[in-house]
């Protein structure tokens, strides 16, 4: 039972009262005592202000002068769109790259997901990330919000599938189009509620019923703004690219046929842009072929084809379809390198030596047949030795077994200069031939896949190091360094697993992380701790000017293996072919307005990823409906006051266990360690505790499983003798996506 005890003032009540203090006129800096005193506060209470002050000290939004007095840091005040997530917090995506502002649930202000909203900075949070609270929406956008519709009448209620918007909105009759009970819409808010009353807005899209196949899709690419369809000039100006590669264009380009070239992608890929060869050199080392598709011969700065992509800025890539970037008379045809099919690329052709050095380079315009159309799965067979030969070519079996070797010396020398890979695991949704899903599967990352990775990753900072070297303009991919606040919450948070990070606090080293992450595997907490060590580091982002690749150790860095899907990739082609003709006239007007190219290019890939997050937690939690009542494994994944975040281990799911379902007795909240602690038993749950969970509800509206405890279940930690005992469940080792790319290519499709 709950004990009795005096009334404490809550955290934020304190430091509000703490921060009002000290940012008023005249205030002159003081000591806490003094500060205390000055408030009258109640000898109960000092503790708690105590806290308040050390929380806020922490945040940053209150510092030490002249000694060990207070003083406020002075607010600052940013503007950009907010994201909502489904747990009820956003991040405001400001102009500034890198500087997503955090907003907790309870500092919203009224906005909802995808306002434009100034945004007071307060500090920084526990990890290290900038926090603040909305003071003011600038656009609402018209207010389209997309929801679940629920027939009333002759009209109906819309239930919004943002958490951050109305709890309903009021449909009349002559506005409900022709929706139907359990229909996903699109609602034009026209009367924002007021005094309790709803909302009143009108139907303008109906996507289908929830559920059925690709409507989840439509919704969340909606909610994103993303371009689904191709304007009508756009398709017309693709109709008039030639059928086939020029024969006049093919004829004075170099031939890349020996070695033979062949493209290695996942089962379900459309797109096949990107071909690989590698020999091996007399006296060892080896020579690398990376034969990329040449869209920059058939789209020409500032066409039709050109503006549309630009402003798409990558392709977005769904479990049930893709919004390409260009059309497929591009993406499937043209520039996709078919076997047997001649097709024009950029080269760039690399001699290594026996310890993987790059001790030359050359690009050159080309002209390939791709000899074969092989998969992961396959390659991965023959390197095995799994792959029956009558299946694969003899020269390209051959040709495979030279490329892992350098596959291998370029992995071993990328991790000896601290290059950090996190190997987090991700599903990959199953589909029927409806469409509709049937699975979750948790794939690993093989040879395969990695050998394509390094080669892309290995042509991208040849191409960066060439234009950089020569002074050229180029179009970077830069990656900075974390700031220190948040390296020191990673300390603290890997600290309480038994891990350790060493680092300078005056300049932290990829090297540095990756220690941490290796000292991680094979633990029950390898992900939470890669997914923590992640998020501790800045995005990447697209530059004119170099700042390196911190996540790669990287000193210069490019995109330049996937022009189909990435605008980025096509500007590069464009500057490398300019620098290589010597043509300064058109490399002037490329770097022309290059930095604001890559902050749209930036943007528009958050854009992209947020929207492909949303869409794989859509159809996770989706997957667990019909599954209450069923108990899995799982990992805490996150703590707040009002319990525990765990995520399902077969399915990457996650869902909330309420503070309350922990147990009979009363569990406290230990912020500073990011436990809960039962106060007679000293039972304790932590991040990175594996325990069976039930799941109760499944909200596929909002996104939400509620779960609980299995009856008789222990908690996974509890005070015996000063000691910490474990029942950890065994986890699987799933292994995917956060290296440096997406969609199975390094540096090619993933966004590093």
């Amino acid at each position: 039972m709950p004990h009795d005890r005096p009334a404490v003032p809550d955290r934020e009540t304190v430091e509000k009262a703490v921060l009002d203090h000290l940012r008023e006129p005249g205030y002159r800096p003081a000591s806490l005592r003094e500060i205390i005193d000055w408030l009258h506060v109640p000898r109960k209470d000092r503790p708690a202000y105590r806290g308040a002050v050390r929380a806020l000290l922490v945040s940053g939004r209150v510092v030490h002068v002249e000694g060990r007095k207070l003083a406020a840091v002075e607010e600052r005040t940013a503007r950009g769109r907010i994201h909502v997530h489904p747990r009820g917090f956003g991040f405001v995506r400001t102009d500034d790259p890198g500087k997503d502002v955090f907003i907790p649930p309870r500092r919203l202000g009224g906005a909802h997901h995808g306002d434009s909203v100034e945004v007071r900075i307060l500090g920084t949070d526990r990890e290290g990330r900038p926090e603040g609270e909305v003071t003011d929406v600038v656009d609402r956008r018209g207010r389209r919000v997309q929801g679940l519709f629920r027939a009333r009448d002759r009209g109906g209620l819309v239930q919004p599938f943002d958490p951050s918007a109305p709890s309903d909105i009021s449909i009349p009759g002559s506005f409900r189009m022709d929706a139907e009970d359990g229909d996903a819409v699109e609602v034009l808010v026209l009367r924002p509620g007021a005094a309790g009353a709803p909302s009143e807005g009108k139907v303008v899209e109906v996507f289908g019923r929830l559920g059925d196949p690709g409507v989840d899709t439509m919704v969340v690419a909606r909610r994103h703004e993303l371009r689904t369809e191709f304007p009508e000039d756009v398709l017309a100006a693709a109709r008039r690219l030639p059928d086939a590669v020029p024969a006049a264009e093919a004829a004075h380009r170099e031939r890349f046929d020996d070695p033979a070239p062949v493209t290695i992608d996942g089962e379900t890929a459309r797109d096949f842009d990107d071909a690989i060869a590698v020999v091996a050199l007399p006296g060892g080392g080896f020579r690398l072929f990376v034969h990329i598709a040449d869209v920059a011969f058939f789209v020409r700065p500032g066409d039709t084809l050109d503006v549309e992509a630009r402003e798409r800025g990558t392709s977005v890539y769904f479990p049930d379809r893709v919004f390409p970037m260009f059309p497929e008379k591009l993406s499937n045809d043209l520039c996709s390198l078919r076997p047997g099919e001649d097709r024009l690329v950029q080269s760039a052709v690399l001699d290594l030596n026996p310890r993987g050095e790059v001790r030359d380079v050359r690009f050159a315009d080309g002209v390939i047949r791709s000899a074969a159309r092989l998969t992961y799965t396959q390659v991965a067979a023959v390197l095995d030795g799994n792959e029956p030969a009558a299946r694969i070519p003899k020269r390209v079996a051959a040709m495979l077994e030279t490329a892992d070797r350098l596959r291998d010396l370029l992995e071993r020398r990328r991790a000896a200069r601290g290059s950090i890979d996190f190997d987090l695991p991700e599903p990959r949704i199953l589909l029927d031939v409806e469409g509709a899903m049937t699975g979750i599967a948790i794939e690993p990352r093989n040879r395969a896949h990695r050998m394509i990775e390094e080669f892309m990753l290995l042509a991208n900072e040849a191409v960066a190091g060439h234009l950089d070297g020569e002074g050229a303009p180029c179009l970077y991919r830069i990656h900075e360094a974390p700031d220190p606040t948040k390296i020191e919450a990673l300390a603290e948070f890997a600290a309480t697993f038994g891990l350790v990070l060493a680092w300078d606090p005056e300049a932290v080293k990829p090297r540095d992380i990756r220690r941490l992450v290796e000292a991680a595997e094979g633990r029950p907490e390898q992900a939470l701790v890669s997914q923590v060590a992640l998020r501790s580091m800045k995005q990447a982002r697209y530059s004119p000017e170099n700042a390196g690749h911190f996540g790669l150790a990287a000193p210069v860095y490019a995109h330049f293996t996937s022009p189909i899907r990435r605008y980025p990739d096509l500007t590069l082609h464009r500057m490398l072919r300019a620098f290589r003709r010597g043509d300064g006239g058109r490399l002037a007007l490329l770097a022309d307005g290059l930095g604001e190219l890559a902050d749209s290019c930036s943007r528009l890939e958050r854009e992209a990823e947020a929207a492909e997050r949303e869409l794989l937690e859509w159809k996770k939690v989706a997957f667990m409906k019909g599954k209450e009542g069923q108990a899995f494994a799982g990992i805490v994944t996150g703590i707040a006051r009002f319990g525990l975040f765990v995520q399902i281990l077969e399915t990457l799911a996650e869902g909330l266990l309420r503070v309350e379902g922990l147990g009979d007795e009363r569990f406290e909240f230990v912020e500073k360690r990011m436990e809960f602690r039962g106060e007679r038993t000293g039972a304790t749950y932590r991040l990175g505790d594996t325990l069976s969970v039930v799941v109760d509800r499944v909200d596929p509206v909002l996104r939400r499983l509620d779960l609980s405890l299995p009856p008789g279940s222990r908690a996974p930690g509890e005070r015996s003798g000063g000691r910490r005992r474990n029942l950890r469940a065994a986890s699987p080792h799933g292994r995917e996506r956060r290296g440096p790319g997406g969609k199975g290519k390094g540096g090619g499709g993933r966004r590093r």
